[in-house]
């Protein structure tokens, strides 16, 4: 207990660097950047090494720090390769949401250290289980980086139509870029959800389960997929704008939160 809390408290002050970003007067892809993320980084992963949560773990802890690695992982390959429109302006916001993740696992750890159910039996040998878990977890990290660009794009809306930019709006990608980023992420997420849901089916089959029982999990990630391709499908036949796209982005990660950490924390910590 006392050397996982000492990595939780560790794993936290890691991800401050990253979250400082949004302090800076004038935020720059440079070695400073590159820094904290590669800290993010770091921090996690010692944290996961210390308290031994396996990716297949089915605890609540487990699925906040693995989904903070995704996210830092997918986020730092897009600064590095210089990825979609100024993205990179986006660090202090994510490392914000991440230390968010990593305060609420150390408070649950604090409330009840139990140990996690985990995947076992002949679905652990499975190759459908390993494409499912990283699936599941590309998905909601990208989903993550469009509600964050949905954000900044609040933010920029705001600032447009009060002809008064704040000295946040001008930390933050421009309204176009940010528009392009919570769309195209959502695309993105959309293709790697599909092999998600066919990958859930055909791991239901290993283990013997039925492939029509719709659970709690199945029922709100096939709600998140189709609102995620209502808000494509609209967007491209009408050029969906504004905050009508950003409330179906948030609605999309809303549901996939409920499906991911939100039913691990309901069999966990109310029900378990």
């Amino acid at each position: 207990m006392g050397s996982k809390m000492l990595a939780a408290y560790i794993h936290i002050l890691a991800l401050l660097p990253l979250t400082g970003q949004i302090m800076r007067a004038e935020p720059r892809r440079d070695v400073w950047l590159y820094a904290s993320i590669c800290l993010a980084a770091l921090g996690t992963m010692v944290l996961l090494g210390v308290t031994g949560e396996e990716v297949q773990s089915r605890g609540f802890a487990a699925a906040l720090h693995w989904s903070e690695l995704t996210v830092i992982m997918i986020f730092g390959g897009l600064v590095i390769c210089k990825g979609p429109h100024q993205v990179w302006r986006l660090a202090g916001y994510i490392g914000g949401y991440l230390l968010i993740f990593a305060i609420l696992a150390a408070i649950f750890r604090l409330i009840g250290d139990n140990d996690p159910e985990t995947v076992n039996g002949p679905a652990l040998y499975s190759g459908w289980l390993w494409a499912h878990i990283g699936s599941s977890l590309i998905t909601y990290a990208l989903v993550t980086l469009a509600a964050i660009a949905a954000m900044a794009y609040v933010v920029q809306e705001y600032a447009l139509k009060k002809r008064k930019p704040t000295r946040w709006s001008r930390r933050l990608p421009p309204l176009r870029d940010s528009e392009y980023m919570l769309v195209g992420f959502l695309k993105w997420s959309a293709w790697v959800l599909i092999i998600g849901i066919i990958s859930g089916f055909a791991l239901r089959y290993v283990e013997g389960r039925s492939l029509w029982e719709i659970d709690h999990k199945m029922l709100l990630t096939l709600l998140g997929f189709a609102t995620i391709c209502i808000l494509i499908f609209i967007h491209e036949r009408s050029t969906l704008r504004g905050r009508m796209a950003v409330r179906f982005v948030l609605g999309a990660w809303l549901l996939l939160t409920l499906a991911f950490p939100g039913v691990r924390l309901v069999t966990g910590y109310i029900v378990g």
